[in-house]
């Protein structure tokens, strides 16, 4: 009756115990912790004042994504597996893309707007941050277009030019046994857009600042392992936090 007892008066005390409400936040090398959920623009405003901010490219992360390292295991287990049966120079840039993409932060993109005087008034783009642990990117205007897949060096980077077409960084890049139909680009403002390239349904269509092109590597009739491996790097590369 006494272990009853006890056991029953540490269950009180388990459900009484408050949880955790805190919000974390980290941004610009500094951890700021609020002690409840609180809105968006309570979060920009300490960090806007004096900030030359690329409003399209600002994002909140939040770090609590598993799917994110599973999703990097499973690119990398294939990517090793395509390296035992490429061609040298292809398999070069397997090696690569594995070195690089292991040294990538990762985390999942909150899918609104971050743009703090669209935040003071407009409720809609002034979402309640539950509690948890963040990690708010406010860039200045990049000045690079990034470059994954099917090229020479797995990941590479090409100074961003205005009024410039996405096929010309890839005609800029040294393509390894790509697939050069479309290309798959993901806007600085985390819109993930597929270009058709060649033939009738070619658009133009430019890249912002601060945007990834994923070049595709070409598939095979008889295998899809590299179709396999190009839905992996697009998946992946959308939890990549730009440095």
């Amino acid at each position: 009756m006494r272990l009853l007892k006890n056991l029953t008066l540490l269950v009180a005390v388990l459900v009484t115990l408050p949880v955790s409400a805190q919000v974390v936040v980290h941004s610009a090398g500094q951890s700021i912790t609020y002690e409840q959920p609180l809105r968006l623009d309570a979060v920009l405003a300490p960090l806007v004042r004096s900030a030359d901010i690329y409003w399209p490219a600002a994002a909140l992360y939040d770090t609590r994504a598993p799917e994110a390292e599973q999703l990097r295991r499973q690119t990398l287990i294939l990517l090793q597996e395509l390296q035992q049966s490429a061609k040298p120079e292809v398999q070069q840039v397997l090696l690569q893309l594995a070195s690089r993409i292991g040294d990538w932060r990762l985390a999942k993109r909150l899918p609104f707007v971050i743009d703090y005087d669209l935040a003071r008034i407009n409720l809609a783009a002034n979402p309640l941050l539950p509690a948890g642990d963040y990690i708010l990117q406010l860039p200045r205007r990049p000045d690079s277009v990034v470059l994954i897949g099917a090229i020479s060096g797995g990941v590479t980077s090409q100074a961003h030019t205005p009024s410039t077409a996405v096929n010309d960084y890839l005609q800029r890049a040294k393509l390894q046994s790509a697939d050069t139909n479309f290309v798959q680009l993901l806007q600085a403002d985390g819109r993930l857009i597929q270009v058709p390239l060649s033939g009738a349904s070619a658009v133009y269509q430019e890249a912002q600042p601060g945007a990834v092109l994923y070049i595709p590597f070409r598939s095979s009739l008889f295998s899809r392992d590299y179709q396999r491996l190009n839905q992996l790097l697009v998946e992946l590369m959308q939890y990549r936090i730009a440095v």
